[in-house]
């Protein structure tokens, strides 16, 4: 290429994607975008750029734009694996699940002795309750990472949807020798102990009485009273951008959920919750010391960060069975209570219940189940393992409450 004499010489495509890499790599989206679409206007079907043009594009949230770019990247080269798994990725997001499977299927062919096909493709069948061919993916990913605890906590709960209690319980001790407190592990096995008919095991790993703790806040310096600062509460978190209705890979039915509020600049009513949840985690660890013999309390987080959103729920809304994967300690702080939830009622509409495993089609045994009432201002803390859902109720107001999740820094 000649050089020009009326300025300094353009950027070589190199240089190009390089910037725009780094652009990528410093979450300037836009930018990054706007580089690669400069490219491809000179190498419309380079393969690198198309992927990374796509994941790119998938950050600012066009999934269909996203998966046409990466998908013409493996037309382009059919052997790119990383594209494969990429548009496996952007097809899982977007809810395209078989079709995800199918990328999946492709990196899994083209690059057998990498576990990322094998655990997303297991993953993936997961969700389509396709737990047999999970299994046999997640084994393959073991004879290649065989001390993965995600790998060992993944392929626990598939097999719990097997039926195979016993090899789901053995994959949990697996998991937690390589991972101790593993949140996910430990929930896995409080619903093989029950299968097992191993009850005074599992009441001991959900212990209701022992890790369960409901305490009531009082309202924070500048607030008058407790229903000022749950209005101001339940202001800030109804506006809140992040507010959405029944957000993808959630359990949240009939009813909107926000993103995480301590990311916020403008924290408002929730710094102060913050302050309080605070003290209350140092009550909790205060009352519940260090216990070796326990799988819970011997694994208590020396540091760690907070992950708090608001859920919005409006009649019939409700919380399907879950645990918080990330978490250690959790809790629920209730800033709105309709009457029909607060009132006395036989059915427990709006109520929080724990210990009911997810559905399980192979399940037969009986789950053992503690409920609380939720009332304004009550928060409730529990370990994070522990599956818990809400009941759904009639009314027409709101019910607002305000989940948190005490996350181990790494």
């Amino acid at each position: 290429m000649a050089k020009s004499t009326e300025g300094p010489e353009s950027p070589s495509p190199q240089a190009l994607f390089e910037q725009a890499v780094a652009l990528h790599g410093s979450d300037d989206f836009e930018g990054a975008t706007r580089q690669y679409k400069q490219l491809l206007e000179q190498m419309p079907d380079h393969p690198q750029i198309l992927n990374m043009f796509g994941l790119a594009t998938a950050e600012l949230g066009n999934l269909q734009k996203a998966e046409e770019a990466i998908e013409k990247a493996t037309k382009s080269n059919p052997r790119y694996g990383e594209a494969w798994l990429n548009l496996g990725i952007i097809r899982q997001r977007a809810g395209k699940l078989d079709s995800a499977v199918e990328a999946y299927s492709r990196v899994r062919a083209l690059e057998p002795a990498s576990p990322a096909g094998h655990m997303n493709f297991a993953n993936t069948c997961q969700l389509l309750k396709r737990f047999d061919d999970a299994v046999s993916a997640y084994t393959q990913a073991l004879t290649i990472t065989p001390n993965d605890p995600g790998i060992w906590s993944s392929i626990a709960r598939a097999y719990l949807h097997t039926g195979n209690w016993e090899k789901s319980l053995n994959a949990t001790d697996r998991t937690l020798s390589l991972s101790p407190g593993n949140t996910g592990a430990l929930a896995i096995r409080s619903a093989a102990l029950l299968e097992l008919g191993r009850n005074d095991e599992a009441a001991t790993l959900v212990d209701f009485d022992r890790l369960i703790e409901c305490q009531d806040f009082s309202a924070p310096t500048g607030f008058s009273n407790l229903k000022d600062f749950n209005d101001a509460l339940c202001n800030h978190c109804t506006a809140h951008s992040s507010l959405t209705y029944e957000p993808s890979e959630n359990t949240t039915m009939k009813g909107h959920q926000t993103g995480n509020l301590s990311l916020d600049e403008e924290q408002g009513p929730i710094a102060h919750l913050l302050e309080m949840i605070d003290q209350a985690v140092s009550d909790y660890r205060k009352s519940h010391p260090v216990d070796p013999h326990h799988p819970f309390l011997t694994q208590r987080p020396k540091s760690w960060t907070y992950d708090i959103w608001a859920t919005v729920l409006g009649s019939q809304g409700h919380q399907a069975p879950h645990i918080h994967r990330s978490g250690w300690l959790s809790g629920c702080y209730y800033a709105k209570i309709p009457d029909a939830v607060a009132a006395e009622s036989s059915n427990q509409a709006g109520w929080i219940e724990f210990g009911r495993p997810q559905d399980n089609a192979k399940a037969n045994a009986e789950p053992v189940v503690r409920s609380y009432q939720p009332h304004e201002g009550m928060v409730v803390l529990f370990p994070s393992y522990f599956y818990h859902r809400t009941e759904p109720f009639e009314s027409g107001d709101k019910r607002i409450s305000i989940a948190f999740d005490i996350v181990p820094a790494k």
